[in-house]
């Protein structure tokens, strides 16, 4: 019996619009902390620079004046993220070390940064993000490029934002799969 195989194209992010693309990333962030609050800040512009504005949760440590015992900790807004959006075709190194420079900037020094992008980075670019972050007191930063976007995107529990953005359903062909399977088994 020969076995089809179907690959998917790349992703068009750049046709995403500007907004659009913000928010995917967003939603994409949900799953990547357990945060106290998410604000899309890059949607009313006069954003400063930042598109998104993320604070994790942070465990308040209970007072001695609570008696209820079986209740968690209080949660308060903690750690500041800065989350930056391009929906670019290209981002050399330079670009990349004046996204980090207009981001990070003033007093307010973010715990994290995550510079979001609808094209994929050369290694110098890697590079670049790197020692641009380092002794800028940020302690924790990464790369989203298009290869990490995808990948994420094609994980199980983000084929709603998979289809809600492209059009693309993966888990309706394992379904499929699955009713064959049974359907041939009967």
């Amino acid at each position: 019996m020969a076995r089809t195989t179907r690959t998917l194209n790349p992703l068009h992010f750049e046709d995403l619009e500007p907004h659009r693309f913000e928010d995917l990333v967003r939603q994409l962030a949900y799953e990547y902390r357990p945060w106290a609050s998410i604000e899309a800040t890059g949607r009313g512009g006069a954003d400063d620079g930042i598109d998104i504005r993320a604070f994790e949760q942070n465990r308040m440590s209970p007072t001695e004046e609570t008696d209820e015992e079986d209740l968690p900790p209080p949660v308060a807004a903690g750690r500041l993220w800065i989350i930056q959006c391009k929906r670019e075709k290209r981002i050399g190194p330079t670009q990349v070390k004046r996204y980090v420079e207009e981001s990070v900037q003033g007093p307010d020094v973010p715990y994290g940064f995550i510079l979001a992008a609808a094209c994929d980075f050369s290694k110098k670019a890697y590079d670049a993000f790197r020692l641009a972050l380092i002794g800028t007191g940020v302690q924790e930063f990464q790369i989203w490029g298009k290869a990490e976007l995808e990948d994420m995107l094609f994980q199980p529990k983000n084929d709603h934002l998979l289809f809600a953005y492209f059009g693309i359903s993966l888990q309706v062909k394992k379904r499929t799969r699955q009713t064959k399977l049974r359907s041939l088994l009967a």
